[in-house]
């Protein structure tokens, strides 16, 4: 009868731990592997975490700005989906903005109008599995690297490119600065919010999305994140690829951002190579209202930096000048 009782027990144990095997991947299936695919039927839809999107501005001919649709084939047959919103000032500087987790270039739509107006050319581009772009899977490794490089392919094609400026917000920060480093053909980096190092990063992530039963489930999604990425998560240290980097560069905090913590920004700047490296803390604000809190401040701030940074060159001509 023991003998029973032992041998139900232990195939009890034996199917519970092959159950959980088996059902991982599906428990663990979240936003950062998976995003949400924020593009307009979603947001005619659905209200938009942590935003007041409006869902009649789904596009820059609603902002009153003429645009082109540009549609970028990268590795493995994923299209991604962008707008380049060039402005009239023929030298004008070309910002290439990078979205967070979970957004996508229709969320950047004032962050467009503003700065078209202070004179700049726009790039934007869903990044894979967000958006209008194709892919079901999000990395923010070496794929999504590949389909940065092969974007800025495409942006330095067009005539009117003349210097650009990579402006990663949140997890697009750390695609940037990863962008600039092993890329090496943008001229300046604007980085919103970015985390010192991603295992930070995660391990806060995995507490905000499973509380107490992170314990059982991180050590299943750090081991899927790290096969995308295509390395170790420690080894996506930003505050040691900055220290590699001697490119113009602003910070940009919130002060109460609870997502990438204003400490970690300042462990980046520190960090930071680059003799000509400014912080900008935006006071009361948090990860997703920066620009909301900052206003024409926060604006400012960029399309300053941009200018003292990479002054406008005039238009060369072999005509002199009628006196």
């Amino acid at each position: 009868m023991n003998f029973n009782k032992l041998f139900f027990a232990f195939s009890s144990i034996i199917l519970l731990v092959a159950a959980f095997i088996y059902l991982s991947p599906a428990l663990i299936t979240n936003d950062f592997i998976y995003p949400l695919r924020v593009d307009s039927i979603y947001v005619r839809y659905h209200s938009v975490p942590n935003t007041a999107i409006d869902s009649n501005v789904l596009s820059p001919t609603d902002e009153g700005l003429i645009y082109k649709d540009i549609t970028i084939k990268v590795n493995n047959g994923v299209e991604l989906k962008g707008w380049y919103i060039p402005t009239i000032d023929t030298p004008a500087n070309t910002v290439m903005i990078i979205h967070d987790l979970n957004q996508s270039k229709i969320m950047l739509l004032d962050h467009i109008r503003q700065l078209h107006d202070r004179g700049l050319h726009i790039f934007v581009v869903d990044l894979r599995a967000h958006g209008t772009s194709d892919g079901q899977v999000f990395t923010p490794g070496m794929p999504v690297i590949a389909d940065m490089k092969i974007s800025l392919d495409t942006l330095l094609k067009m005539q009117d490119t003349k210097h650009i400026v990579l402006f990663g917000m949140g997890i697009g920060a750390a695609i940037a600065m990863q962008t600039a480093v092993y890329d090496g053909r943008c001229d300046a980096l604007i980085l919103q919010s970015p985390f010192n190092n991603l295992q930070t990063y995660l391990d806060r992530y995995s507490y905000n999305k499973w509380g107490g039963m992170k314990y059982l489930w991180y050590p299943i999604f750090k081991k899927k994140v790290e096969k995308l990425l295509q390395y170790p998560i420690a080894d996506l240290d930003l505050a040691k690829i900055a220290s590699y980097s001697d490119l113009p560069v602003l910070f940009i905090t919130g002060g109460d951002d609870e997502d990438v913590y204003t400490s970690e920004t300042l462990q980046v700047y520190l960090a930071s190579a680059s003799p000509k490296k400014e912080l900008f803390l935006v006071k009361n604000a948090g990860h997703y209202n920066l620009a909301a809190v900052g206003g024409e401040k926060y604006y400012n701030r960029i399309s300053n930096f941009i200018l003292n940074i990479l002054p406008k060159q005039p238009k060369k001509t072999r005509f002199k000048k009628l006196v």
